[in-house]
């Protein structure tokens, strides 16, 4: 296992050339990590000493075994986490909370999306024994998941609308909600304060799976919950790779040169995601402006979600293009006719308050599947495909397709050819490329 030893300190090393910026700038919330630094490693055994020593300040999560107090038996606790045989894992989840799972877990329900998509990368696919809401219709994506009970109705999976006794029923080790993105955070509490409520005794999992700015610190957490930290730093270095090579080359452009747009939700006009948000990254990692940065700064609640805008500042900003995100249910692996993709772009193209808006008139409207852009990592493919849209030339060596066929064959565990199969970006690719 990575987590001990010699090794432990040579990935340290890879990690700090490969991962994104942002990967070096968190701390592991995981209690043990005494010196607060993004690992979990024999470092802090050695910091823990210090402490005992009084030569080192105590710090947050230096009480590894979370008793209230630290000494001797949390140098233990974190040698049992480096060793694989800890009996409990204390964290802090996405909503600031601290939390404890038992180990290991072998039976889990798992309400969120991206959150399924991420148990089977870490390849715990084995352990689920229900999902959240009905994705029966996802089998050439999900061909397990299709196979096992829901537990939400088809409207999402809130706590409101949630069958506790069916989850008691089966028994789970743990339930991860979902509580999984950085717009859930201000009414998460609530909701997950009604899942306690319904679900005593059962451990409750609350990451953030969506966001590309959160998403490394997530991923290696829930390694270490589902113990899965190989599977864990496998997939952050191949996310890493890719999250680097587009900040690295955009982060030097000037405003005039990264082209004006938006992205809004395929079911409602002019309601759009924010740069925080998982649509709003992808847009800026791959070197566009969001023009709803004029209304939306980042010390905004809705700075991580989604806006109502009047359509009078759409015209007002003239983007020069327009994108819209297309659910999970009218795209993607399990369909092949591209009928809800172009419907998209066609009623975008026939408002006609946009008739004089440079992203219509120049015809630079675009949809694209949330299964390109939704989270787990795979909005680094919709990123690819904006980036080589917006700036052909700085991604001449970027093969969208390539990064995609890439993310299924790793991570996914199926059998699934994107060139040929599924609908992933409306016009199709090839046309992409013509116009540009």
């Amino acid at each position: 296992m990575i987590r001990q030893g010699l090794f432990g300190g040579m990935l340290i090393c890879i990690l700090l050339v490969s991962s994104p910026g942002n990967a070096a700038n968190f701390v592991l919330e995981i209690y043990g990590n005494a010196n607060m630094d993004e690992f979990l490693n024999d470092e802090d055994i050695q910091y823990l000493d210090g402490i005992i020593a009084g030569t080192n300040n105590a710090t947050k999560l230096a009480d590894a075994n979370f008793d209230g107090k630290i000494d001797e038996a949390d140098i233990k606790q974190v040698q049992a986490i480096l060793d694989g045989n800890e009996k409990k894992l204390t964290y802090i989840d996405m909503l600031g909370e601290n939390e404890t799972v038992n180990k290991p877990i072998r039976r889990l329900v798992n309400m969120g999306y991206s959150g399924v998509e991420m148990t089977r990368i870490l390849g715990a696919e084995d352990i689920l024994v229900a999902y959240g809401a009905n994705r029966t219709t996802h089998k050439k994506f999900f061909p397990l998941f299709a196979t096992l009970p829901f537990v939400a109705g088809d409207e999402g999976a809130t706590a409101e609308n949630t069958d506790y006794e069916k989850i008691i029923s089966l028994k789970p080790d743990a339930l991860q909600t979902n509580i999984e993105a950085g717009f859930a955070s201000p009414s998460g509490l609530a909701q997950k304060a009604i899942i306690k409520k319904n679900l005593q005794g059962i451990p409750i999992i609350s990451l953030n799976m969506r966001e590309q700015d959160t998403l490394v610190k997530n991923v290696r957490t829930y390694g270490y919950i589902l113990d899965r930290e190989n599977e864990a730093e496998d997939f952050i270095n191949w996310y890493s790779k890719y999250y680097d090579l587009f900040t690295s080359r955009t982060k030097d452009l000037s405003d005039d040169e990264k082209p004006t747009a938006f992205f809004e939700s395929a079911s409602k006009p002019y309601y759009c995601y924010a740069s925080g948000s998982r649509l709003g990254q992808v847009l800026v990692m791959a070197g566009g402006k969001n023009i709803l940065d004029k209304k939306v700064g980042i010390d905004d609640p809705k700075y991580n979600g989604m806006v109502d805008m009047d359509k009078e500042f759409i015209v007002q900003e003239n983007p020069k293009y327009i994108f819209d995100g297309v659910s999970s249910w009218k795209s993607g692996y399990d369909i092949d006719d591209h009928k809800d993709m172009a419907d998209a772009p066609a009623q975008v193209k026939n408002r006609t308050e946009l008739a004089n808006v440079d992203a219509v008139k120049n015809d630079q409207v675009y949809a694209l599947s949330f299964w390109v852009l939704g989270g787990a990592g795979n909005n680094i493919i919709g990123t690819a495909y904006l980036a080589k849209l917006f700036h052909p030339d700085l991604f001449k060596d970027v093969d969208p397709q390539a990064i995609h066929q890439e993310y299924v064959d790793k991570f996914c565990h199926i059998d699934f050819n994107i060139r040929e199969n599924g609908t992933f970006v409306y016009p199709s690719y090839d046309q992409w490329i013509k116009k540009n």
